[in-house]
Formats: C-alpha cells, structure tokens, sequence
C-alpha cells in the first residue's frame, strides 16, 4: 500500500500542510490584511482554524472563543473573535481560489478526441432575515466528478460565463440564464465551445441572409430532435440550434408550472411560453463533426452533475444555513465552508478511487 493521504489522517497539521502546499498562509494573511498586529492570535495558521472552528465547525461566536483557548490558540472574548474574522474575507477567498487552481492544475486532460464538458451553473444562498442574499458561481467537471471553480458574489452580480474560469479547448455546458450575447462571446474568445439551453425570448437568431427567424415556426410537434442553422449578431460564426421535443407528461408539466408562475405576478400565460415549454432548445457553437445532434442532447442532460453538486454542498455541507445576516461576516462564513469542502471533496474521491463516467 502506498503512503496514507494526509486528508485521511484526520488531524490539523495535515489540514494545513495540503493548504500551505498551494498557498503561503503567512505571506497571505499579511497581503490580505488578514494578519496585521500579533496580537493574542500570532500566527495564519492559527487564524485559519479559528475561521473553520466558528464556520464549517457551527460554532457560535461565544463557542469559538472557547475553544480557540482549549486548542491553545488564544484566549478571546467573543467580540475579539468576531473582529477578527470581520478581516478574513479577502484571504480566505484567495485560498480557495488557490486550492481550485491547484485541483484543476492536477488533474489530467483529456484524452485526445474526447470532449471537455465544464458544466457551468449558479445556486442562490439565501440570507436569514433582511440580509442580502449570495449566489455561488460554480464550474463543474463531469470526468472528474468535482467542482473545478467556485466563485462567490452577491446576488444581484447575475449569472455570465466569465464568473468562473473558461481555458481552452473545452465545452461549456450551460443553462439558459446564460444565454446572453456577452456570456458566448466570452467563451469563444477563449478558445472553448460551448452547449446553452435558450428560452424562446432570450436571443435574436437570424439565418444566412440575415433575416430573423421565427422561432415558434421551429417548434413541431413529434418525438425526433431537429437541428438549424442560425446566425446571432455579435458572433462571428455560424451556430446549431437542437430543437427536442419533451414527452408530454413532462410538457404538461412544465406548462402548468409556467402558468403557475404568470399567475402569481397577476399576468396571463402567453401562448408562446406556452407552445416553448414543450420543448429543450439548445444553442451549441460545436460542429457536426464534432458533435452530433444527439451527443449535444447527452452532453447537455450531464447538467444533473452540477445540480447534484449544489445540493451536496446544500444539504452535506449545510451551506444554505447561514447563520449572519451581516454581509461581511456571512461572507467570512461562506468562504470557510467552501474552503472545507473541497478539502472533504477531495477526500471524498481518493475513497471512491474514480469519478463518474462523463455520461
């Protein structure tokens, strides 16, 4: 057997050695403001365990003091305590993203004639009381089976392919929040492809002669998917639009929901949200040697990783249980968990010993 992973290990100094391989916690702490007068807490590494004690460990202010004093990492009143984790957010941001850089860095690419799926999703976190709310921006590998980017921005900052790292070479699997001009421009300015579900209001698609198509005409009644060519201004290139239409159970169902939705803002269902909601529209920037119109249905329904994902991190991990309505410390609180998380995360695969199939 080869040598234990120090995640298995089960003790601090392990935590902070997987930490300190990707990031200097010392210098850090001090770029970051997070470490400017030793005073009581002397050290980064002290400071982060206390940051993981009051959040990932659900400790009340007044319990982490506590048991900053029986770890021996200084005796704090709990007001002392919240200070000085009002002072984290900046540098436990940093970690995470080095400690994502460093996975994504790690990890093998794909072999040659595979496509590269980033699926590419946000999740709302909801504050208690009249807080602002957060949103988690997230790219997820599905070859991998784990999160390759997580970026944390208040709400209103809305959903764009470019909140999260893009690279090259890959296909960025999106749903139709994303399905604005900007978010594939962004994509394919880095060299990568992407797959987007669009609603019927949600692009101007034009064909070769630049005359504005009428989506509802696209829209046929059947089980086999169609494809067209399409043109959106902005983009230099040609597009595929995959028409497929949903069983009918699962129409009637969307429909409903659709209507339910109208009815709650006091507006009538419109006869094309209607007729759209029967349908998965898919704007895909791949080409048919590459992809075909089936393949981009598959590796568009891979979508359920990140969904899966999310309610891991949701449910396991107790990320929508904000304790703060205050933005700076929920801030602190949120970082934290994300931090332990893809720390649990990669333990969580070096049991499995493989990720799942990519589809």
């Amino acid at each position: 057997m080869g040598k234990p992973s120090p995640l298995l290990s089960g003790n601090w100094q392990s935590v902070v050695a997987i930490i300190s391989s990707v990031v200097d916690l010392e210098a850090s702490a001090r770029q970051f403001g997070a470490l400017r007068r030793r005073r009581k807490i002397r050290t980064a590494e002290a400071l982060l365990r206390l940051a993981l004690i009051w959040g990932p460990g659900r400790q009340s202010l007044r319990e982490a003091a506590a048991l900053a004093a029986d770890a021996g990492i200084a005796d704090l009143s709990d007001k002392a305590v919240e200070g000085r984790l009002r002072k984290l957010g900046d540098w436990l941001e940093h970690i995470l993203a080095a400690l994502l850089a460093h996975r994504l860095d790690r990890d093998s690419a794909p072999a040659v004639g595979e496509i590269a799926l980033s699926l590419v999703d946000g999740s709302v976190i909801c504050s208690p009381g009249s807080g602002d709310d957060w949103r988690l921006h997230a790219r997820y590998d599905p070859a991998l089976g784990r999160f390759t980017d997580l970026v944390l921005t208040p709400s209103r900052q809305a959903e764009t392919a470019s909140r999260t790292r893009i690279g090259a070479g890959r296909v960025m699997v999106m749903d139709r929040g994303y399905a604005r001009v900007r978010s594939l421009q962004a994509v394919l300015g880095e060299g990568s492809d992407f797959i987007t579900r669009i609603g019927w209001r949600s692009l101007v698609l034009h064909d070769a002669n630049g005359q504005r198509i009428d989506l509802m005409s696209l829209l046929t009644e059947g089980a086999s998917p169609s494809e067209h060519p399409v043109w959106v201004k902005g983009i230099d290139r040609g597009l595929r639009l995959v028409i497929q239409p949903l069983p009918p159970d699962i129409a009637e169902r969307q429909r409903t929901r659709r209507a339910r939705k109208a009815s709650k803002k006091s507006h009538t269902l419109d006869a094309r949200t209607a007729k759209a909601a029967g349908f998965m529209m898919l704007l895909t920037s791949l080409s048919q040697e590459t992809s075909s119109t089936e393949q981009v249905i598959i590796s568009y329904r891979d979508r359920w990783q990140v969904e899966i994902g999310f309610k891991r991190l949701k449910t396991l991990g107790r990320l929508d249980e904000l304790p703060s309505a205050d933005p700076v410390l929920a801030r602190t609180w949120l970082l934290a968990h994300l931090i332990a998380a893809v720390l649990t995360d990669d333990l969580a695969n070096e049991i499995v010993g493989f990720p799942p199939s990519a589809h």
